[in-house]
């Protein structure tokens, strides 16, 4: 599967933050306030340190690739075996990220708009959706991001900036919360958040090697300020204590703001930013897969897989708790973030390994 056209690093910025911002305003910031206590606001500074060395480490080994992606590298450094071996782990482990959150955004969905609707409907509308984007490609998923997810970033400022009167500092002390090690083992339990840094390293054809510093410091910086200001004014807002049983925290903090006779129900503002950056999420993940599946197994036309794809991924969702993989909600995706964090790490170094080898044995040769 071959790909002409390309986007700029804006595009893909916008990208890459869509997916880690869906996740902020779910439930990063209530899972912050469980981990760290009053001290739950450290923890996203934290990870974002922690991000910042990761991306550091694997674009240090990933200088001397060009504009190759993941498959690309896995072919040339291990041969054509390798390739389809990492293609199809990454499309497993993306695979079962999307059962996992398809569901639990489609109930979210239920929960604050669309009580009354068959979860299978709503199943139905994301699955669209994702099949939509699919069809389009990586391309046209990338430039609808820059257009919307500046907007819902500016939804989700208008919420928090709402809130400012029910800011209390008090509910920051401790400063510490829960202590020093909960705010260590939160850090390296969140830093699963920053997993969707694994697609950066499918999209370099796309914008070109001179721009993945660019794209993955920015996408880190403007993220991790969202999970900054998302957890300090969760927190700020409600005592860890009640914090931690609310359930979508952006959504519970619209739920307060009234400010005279004309401005309430702003709740309505999260569902729309909520549909527009979870159906964008899951669109780009779906697509993500279909097009490492694609060029995994060098098909000429990608369109052909998305509706048995689709398929396939909308059934796993009913029954996901009868699978062997099947873990507790988010300890899954937990789990399944930090492997697709690791792959391109691993798949980096054996591609060094096999080019040291390689250099050796033609100095070898050439004594």
């Amino acid at each position: 599967m071959r790909n002409n056209e390309g986007f700029g690093s804006w595009e893909a910025i916008c990208l890459l933050i869509n997916m880690i911002f869906v996740q902020v305003i779910l439930y990063f910031p209530k899972d912050a306030a469980g981990m760290g206590g009053s001290a739950g606001w450290i923890i996203p500074i934290a990870v974002t340190i922690i991000a910042y060395i990761y991306f550091a480490i694997a674009t240090g080994f990933y200088r001397q690739h060009g504009n190759l992606d993941l498959l690309e590298i896995s072919e040339k450094s291990a041969g054509r075996i390798f390739k389809i071996i990492v293609g199809l782990l990454a499309a497993l482990l993306l695979i079962l990220l999307e059962v996992s959150l398809l569901g639990e955004y489609a109930h979210s969905l239920k929960i604050v708009s669309l009580d009354k609707s068959p979860l299978a409907y709503i199943l139905i509308f994301f699955v669209l959706g994702m099949a939509a984007a699919a069809y389009y490609g990586i391309e046209v998923v990338a430039r609808i991001s820059a257009f919307i997810v500046p907007i819902c970033v500016i939804g989700f400022i208008l919420i928090t900036i709402g809130v400012i009167p029910e800011y209390s500092t008090d509910n920051l002390f401790p400063i510490l919360g829960k202590g020093i090690d909960s705010v260590i083992n939160g850090s390296t339990v969140s830093l699963h958040i920053f997993s969707p840094l694994l697609l950066i390293f499918f999209m370099i054809p796309f914008f070109k090697r001179r721009n993945l510093n660019r794209v993955g410091y920015l996408s880190i910086t403007i993220s991790g300020l969202i999970m900054f200001w998302s957890t300090l004014s969760f927190l700020l807002t409600y005592p860890y204590e009640m914090a931690v049983d609310k359930k979508i925290p952006i959504y519970q903090m619209a739920r307060l703001i009234e400010i005279g006779d004309y401005i309430q129900r702003v709740e309505s503002v999260f569902v729309l930013v909520f549909s527009l950056s979870s159906i964008l999420y899951m669109g780009a993940l779906f697509t993500f897969i279909i097009h490492i599946i694609a060029k995994t197994l060098d098909l000429d036309r990608h369109q052909p897989i998305i509706l048995p794809t689709a398929v396939i991924i909308y059934t796993m969702t009913f029954y996901k708790k009868g699978l062997p993989f099947h873990l507790p909600g988010n300890q899954m995706t937990n789990i399944l973030w930090i492997l697709a964090l690791l792959l391109p790490i691993i798949v980096l170094i054996i591609s060094s390994i096999k080019k040291v080898d390689s250099e050796n044995e033609g100095g070898q040769d050439y004594e």
